[in-house]
């Protein structure tokens, strides 16, 4: 006999579902984001190794339909769309859940092209069992250094699929159990290859149990069961929220959009810093001056990081955002790029910073919303500057402006190109995504910037 959390979360999940107007185009966005961060990381050093290893046989993202490999398909692109840590996030559940999804039902969509038209709700349907999972394992399955995006995304990604192909409550059972038989992924790898690699395997391995559910393969009738997923996956508190109490919903509202390649965690850091940058009117900090920075605790568990030697470990830095931010005024993708992270002016302002937490308070703290970011720039005794920043940038509480979003797409087009690909311009990326998923067609004057896309300004 099922428990009722995996009996409602299987129901829900084989129910066919109807976008309202709003959540149809935050499924857009999602993928529009997802696809164009693909782009971006097509051709970093991890997704062509791996590229070459699997014999050279899928050289452009997506085009699962022309390499036939459904399943390393959705591997390589979720990868190359998790490398720049540009994919967007789910706060609460501490989760990349898009960049999971997404690869996965592009795939299995460029398959089955008569698929095409559930994209949409299997995405939401995937957001939701994501959330939802996330709620009752809570903070405790991050602190305890599990990659929260491919332990929990690789349940969301078989839940996605198994909508996508409309399966039953029971083979949506099966699907579970058996992605969950590989669910893993380890914060220690944050800053290494083996990263985005986790989200390639979340994908790859989501992607397949839907599959072999399809066909009949079975697993454990209900792997939320005790001894099953939650017991093992718990923090050391436990679970959060008992799972009786927790009913997935759609609300693909819930889900913050990067506009700063790195860990997420730092971009409060880099709007501090660019708060202060602004203050300064970009003025250099004088010599023998700190820089203190307060942030809630939790926030600096994946940025372990100190001494960045390449760009992907300078994602994982807390110090290095935040003075390049303050340098400069601004972070991109230049930034974690060849030797940006050894720029002298950087290395400079990231031997005056110093870094507290603050514990947490009260009762409804989740994941990582709660709190704020304070720095303070001192000289002596004298405060030059001091900024507080307490919303995401790009969350639902600080949303990203449409001029944002589309320069973030042409952006990653654009890194794409001079890598030697051959991008579509970012507005027709942007119209053909939507129309071949039947997603909602682009609001007028939604158009990705036209603007030359050039490394961030620097000032020396």
């Amino acid at each position: 006999m099922t428990s009722e959390f995996t009996s409602r979360l299987t129901r829900f999940v084989a129910t066919p579902q109807r976008l309202g107007e709003i959540d149809a185009e935050q499924a857009a966005l999602c993928m529009e984001d997802t696809v164009a961060a693909i782009y971006g990381g097509w051709h970093e050093p991890v997704v062509q190794r791996l590229v070459a290893l699997n014999g050279g046989g899928q050289t452009e993202p997506l085009k699962a339909a022309e390499h036939g490999d459904v399943e390393q398909t959705a591997f390589l692109n979720a990868v190359a769309g998790h490398v720049l840590d540009f994919d967007d996030v789910h706060t609460t559940s501490v989760t990349h859940p898009s960049v999971v999804i997404g690869p996965a039902l592009l795939a299995m969509a460029d398959a089955r092209p008569e698929t095409a038209n559930r994209v949409a709700p299997a995405l939401a349907v995937g957001m939701a069992v994501n959330v939802a999972l996330g709620e009752v394992l809570g903070f405790g399955h991050y602190n305890k250094g599990w990659h929260a995006t491919s332990t929990i995304g690789v349940l969301a990604a078989a839940a996605a699929v198994s909508h996508l192909l409309e399966l039953d409550e029971e083979a949506i059972g099966n699907a579970l159990s058996l992605s969950a038989s590989l669910a893993g992924g380890l914060q220690i790898n944050f800053g290494a290859m083996a990263k985005p690699i986790q989200a390639g395997n979340a994908a790859l391995v989501g992607l397949r149990a839907a599959r072999m559910a399809e066909v009949g393969i079975t697993g454990a009738p209900d792997i939320f069961a005790p001894r099953g997923f939650f017991d093992l996956y718990a923090g050391t508190d436990g679970l959060a929220a008992n799972p009786a109490d927790i009913e997935p919903r759609i609300d693909m509202g819930s889900v913050s959009r990067k506009l700063y390649p790195c860990c997420y965690l730092t971009h409060r850091m880099i709007s501090a810093g660019r708060h202060l940058h602004t203050a300064r009117k970009g003025k250099s900090v004088p010599d023998g001056s700190v820089i203190q920075m307060t942030v809630p605790e939790g926030v600096m568990l994946p940025l372990h990081v100190t001494d960045p030697k390449d760009g992907m470990e300078a994602k994982f830095c807390a110090a290095y955002t935040l003075s390049a931010a303050l340098h400069q005024g601004q972070v991109g993708l230049a930034d974690f790029e060849g030797d940006s992270p050894h720029r002298p002016e950087v290395r400079r302002l990231m031997d005056m910073v110093t870094i507290e937490t603050e514990p947490e308070t009260g009762t409804d703290n989740v994941g990582v919303e709660h709190g704020a970011v304070h720095v303070v720039l001192r000289k002596g005794n004298e405060t030059l500057n001091e900024t507080s920043v307490a919303a995401h940038p790009g969350s639902p509480s600080d949303p990203a402006t449409p001029a944002e979003i589309g320069d973030k797409i042409a952006d990653c087009l654009g890194k794409y190109r001079r890598e030697g690909g051959v991008p579509p311009t970012a507005d027709a990326f942007r119209r053909d995504l939507r129309s071949r998923l039947h997603l909602p067609a682009l609001p007028s004057g939604k158009t990705a910037s036209t603007a030359p896309q050039a490394s961030p300004e620097r000032i020396n």
